[in-house]
């Protein structure tokens, strides 16, 4: 497997992968619809973005797990939100790890003092990686995500460099 920044030329290859990965799991805030982006759009996205605060995973030319951190600004610059995601055929096998372990080196590096995520109140497995890490649970949120017409609890968690 690789772990690399995608590029522009990959947009069409990660459109995929959200709609992939949408369609396994109602862990995310989006489903099997993925995102509402043209091809052009997630090109636009690409193009734009500062060395590695998104990493793709590529197995066999296919993206099979992706994660980011979106950085704050101004007197949120000390952090940054983490988001993460692996294709189920690859749970278990330490990609999401991998992708921790160099996004948290990625913080570090750019002097982000404190990471955030949220994370569905019952994603045990999400919630142990996690835990791994040295996250810990800073604070739950009511109806944070709605599959269909079922709502489901949220919990935000946090790891200080």
């Amino acid at each position: 497997m690789i772990y690399r920044k995608p590029k522009k030329e990959d947009a069409a290859n990660m459109l995929q992968y959200l709609k992939r990965i949408g369609g396994e799991s109602d862990n995310l805030t989006f489903g099997a619809e993925g995102l509402p982006f043209t091809i052009k759009q997630e090109e636009e996205y690409l193009d734009k973005l500062s060395a590695p605060c998104i990493i793709a995973v590529e197995d066999d030319g296919t993206i099979v797990g992706d994660g980011s951190l979106e950085l704050g600004v101004r007197r949120i610059s000390h952090s940054a939100e983490l988001g993460i995601s692996v294709c189920k055929a690859y749970w278990g096998k330490g990609v999401g790890s991998t992708i921790m372990n160099m996004l948290i080196q990625e913080a570090k590096d750019r002097g982000i003092t404190k990471i955030n995520l949220k994370v569905r109140a019952d994603n045990e497995r999400a919630k142990a990686l996690y835990k791994k890490f040295g996250f810990v649970k800073e604070g739950y949120t009511t109806r944070m995500l709605k599959v269909g017409d079922e709502y489901f609890d949220g919990e935000l968690w946090g790891l200080m460099l």
